[in-house]
C-alpha cells in the first residue's frame, strides 16, 4: 500500500471513530443508563492519532533519502531470444520480473535500490545493460508488443537511496 493511501486510510478511520464517539456521547446524554464504552473508544481514537503522527514522522524522514530526477525510460523482456537474452537472470542474480525489475547504470542508481516511477509505481534496480548509461532506465515488461509500444519516454522517478 502506498504511503499516501495508508495515511488517508488512517485519517478516515480516525474521523469515523471520532464521529462514532460524538454520536454515542449524544445518545448517552439522552439515555443515561446506556452502556457505551466511551473510554475504550476514546483510547482507540487516541491510539490511531498517535499512529498517524508516527507515520507522518517516518514519511518525512524517508523523504530526506529520496532523489527526484528525470530519466529516459525504455522497456525490455526478461527472456528474449531475438535479443540474445535467454536466461532471464539479472545482474543481481535474481530472475527478472515483469513490472518489477529495472535495469540501471549502477554508477548512478545502486543495484537493489527502490525506484518510484510516476504513473508506474515501485520498481527495483536489479539489472544492468550495455546501453543503460547515465540517466537511463530499462523496465522489464512481459510482452514484446507492450515493450515496443512503450518505446522511449521521459519519466520522473524517485530513487530511494
Amino acid at each position: 500500500m502506498t504511503t499516501k493511501k495508508k495515511e488517508i486510510r488512517i485519517t478516515i478511520i480516525v474521523v469515523v471513530l471520532t464521529l462514532f464517539f460524538l454520536a454515542s456521547h449524544d445518545v448517552q446524554e439522552s439515555v443515561p443508563e446506556s452502556n457505551f464504552l466511551y473510554e475504550q473508544l476514546l483510547g482507540v481514537v487516541d491510539s490511531l492519532e498517535q499512529e498517524l503522527a508516527a507515520f507522518k514522522e517516518r514519511e518525512t524522514k524517508l523523504l530526506r533519502y529520496i532523489r527526484h530526477e528525470q530519466y529516459t525510460a525504455t522497456a525490455y523482456l526478461p527472456v528474449d531470444p531475438r535479443e540474445g537474452r535467454c536466461s532471464g537472470l539479472t545482474a543481481t542474480g535474481a530472475l527478472a520480473k515483469p513490472y518489477f525489475s529495472a535495469a540501471v547504470d549502477p554508477t548512478v542508481i545502486p543495484l537493489n535500490a527502490w525506484i518510484w516511477i510516476d504513473g508506474l509505481g515501485w520498481w527495483k534496480a536489479q539489472d544492468t545493460g550495455n546501453a543503460i548509461i547515465g540517466k537511463k532506465i530499462d523496465l522489464c515488461l512481459s510482452e514484446r508488443e507492450e515493450a515496443m509500444e512503450f518505446g522511449v519516454r521521459k519519466m520522473r522517478i524517485k530513487i530511494l537511496k
